[in-house]
């Protein structure tokens, strides 16, 4: 099994509807993705031949990633998500909100990436995403 491994690094800040404790604040994160991609077998022909993926394929892709979460504030797209974003925009300066169809735990996100990615083209098989540099989840289809 070949598994190729990329990282990227991105800020972001959420709420977490109806937590109770410290972290029921709006709060941010320094978020470690780590993605894999795996495989049994290389290539066989053309320009990936003797490779699972194109590194700069996938670099590509995780920059979209990135960009989609980077400096975002993350909100669940409910009645409480919808209230906090009013309230945010009746302050004054404008927020970048990310409305989500979930609770934006590292649980909800790091599966939500995995299929992004997918979605993507590029054949992921697990990913890491660290939450602090010491709490992660990892999700795959297993």
């Amino acid at each position: 099994m070949f598994t190729l491994k990329n990282e990227i690094e991105f800020d972001t800040a959420h709420y977490l509807s109806g937590y109770q404790g410290k972290c029921a604040n709006i709060h941010g994160h320094r978020y470690r993705l780590i993605t894999k991609v795996s495989s049994d077998e290389l290539q066989q022909e053309g320009q990936l031949r003797g490779m699972v993926d194109d590194f700069s394929n996938i670099k590509a892709v995780l920059k979209i990633i990135h960009d989609y979460f980077d400096h975002k504030l993350i909100l669940e797209d409910n009645e409480e998500g919808q209230s906090v974003a009013k309230k945010l925009q009746e302050a004054g300066p404008v927020f970048d909100i990310l409305f989500v169809p979930y609770r934006p735990t590292a649980e909800e996100m790091s599966r939500d990436i995995f299929y992004q990615i997918k979605k993507l083209g590029v054949n992921v098989t697990a990913v890491e995403l660290f939450e602090t540099p010491t709490n992660s989840c990892v999700y795959t289809e297993e």
